[in-house]
């Protein structure tokens, strides 16, 4: 009787030690097939992660008591069409150990920016943020696109305040000079309901070097109407050299059944001293089929050129492909 209570108590304890912590291992597999082309050279090729990004990771979390949580994660990206690692570190995605509780996350390593959590927001129904955003085309006419994620990292997230929540993060990039570049990036966002809207600001900021700063504003919206989901965004970019891009992104997203079809527009204009410099204009249209709440079937066509200031064309590209994305 004694060892029957003995083993009962040793099974509870083991029972409540691994319900608090636990460690999941998760990715996605997203291959197709279609055509590349660019300045009038088409590729037929296998591409990987159209629709998003081919990756696994592991996370996970142990309860600390009081609310208080430690948590991790790991990501590597890869190359579904040949199996081989994604440029970059091993973990190239996400390196991340931190803290969180009530007084909301701290996050120490490589992660994403505080500013792309807003300007994923302003895509989200653009093409569901994929390779085929008309962003990809269209805001590459002057200033070169911020930097996603930031390695050396520490940063913050806050808690819900009324649906109110800011986040703040700072980059170390730990180089000597000139070729050091800080990442500070901060966003303040509000979520009611079907609404979700928020404004972001990031610095990359060179220390010797003051014609490669660039600085990047972001204001970003989406609904949910139910029937349609409707994304939409305005973003600056500007660097040392006093050039700045002004760009405007919209997308919908409408669900039928097992269905879904996106469309979605963009635009920029690049000025210097007032004068403009280049033109991006680009849009796209695709659908998804959900076989499974894992798998689902895909295709879609992006189309977009970008124009100097004579008004020729100095990129014009269109993509087209249909492929799978697996879930696990």
């Amino acid at each position: 009787m004694k060892k029957s209570l003995i083993a009962l108590a040793v099974l509870a304890s083991t029972g409540a030690a691994m319900a608090q912590s636990s460690v999941t291992l998760y990715g996605r597999i997203d291959t197709s097939i279609g055509s590349n082309k660019v300045n009038g050279v088409s590729t037929t090729q296998l591409f990987s992660g159209n629709l998003s990004s081919t990756r696994w990771g592991l996370r996970g979390s142990e309860d600390l008591g009081g609310g208080l949580k430690a948590i991790f994660q790991l990501e590597q990206g890869f190359d579904s069409s040949d199996g081989t690692q994604a440029a970059g570190s091993a973990f190239d995605r996400q390196s991340i150990v931190g803290l969180t509780g009530g007084f909301g996350t701290v996050k120490l390593g490589r992660h994403d920016t505080s500013f792309d959590d807003i300007r994923d927001l302003a895509v989200s129904n653009n093409l569901w943020d994929s390779e085929f955003s008309p962003t990809k085309i269209a805001y590459t006419a002057g200033v070169p696109d911020y930097s996603s994620r930031a390695s050396n990292q520490v940063r913050y997230e806050s808690p819900s305040f009324g649906g109110f929540t800011f986040g703040v993060g700072y980059g170390l990039d730990e180089a000597s000079d000139p070729v050091k570049r800080d990442v500070l990036s901060y966003n303040l966002r509000y979520r009611a309901g079907n609404l979700d809207v928020g404004v972001a600001r990031q610095e990359q900021k060179h220390e010797s070097i003051a014609a490669t700063d660039r600085e990047y504003t972001a204001v970003s919206g989406a609904y949910n109407f139910g029937v349609a989901r409707l994304s939409a965004g305005f973003n600056r970019a500007e660097n040392g050299a006093n050039l700045r891009d002004n760009e405007l992104s919209i997308g919908v997203a409408v669900p039928l059944g097992a269905f879904e079809i996106s469309a979605g527009y963009a635009r920029s204009k690049s000025e210097a001293a007032g004068v403009t410099t280049a033109k991006g204009t680009a849009f796209g249209v695709g659908a998804t089929y959900a076989m499974s709440k894992r798998t689902r079937l895909y295709g879609a066509y992006l189309d977009g050129d970008v124009e100097n200031a004579a008004g020729v064309t100095t990129l014009d590209r269109k993509m087209y492909s249909i492929g799978v994305r697996h879930d696990f």
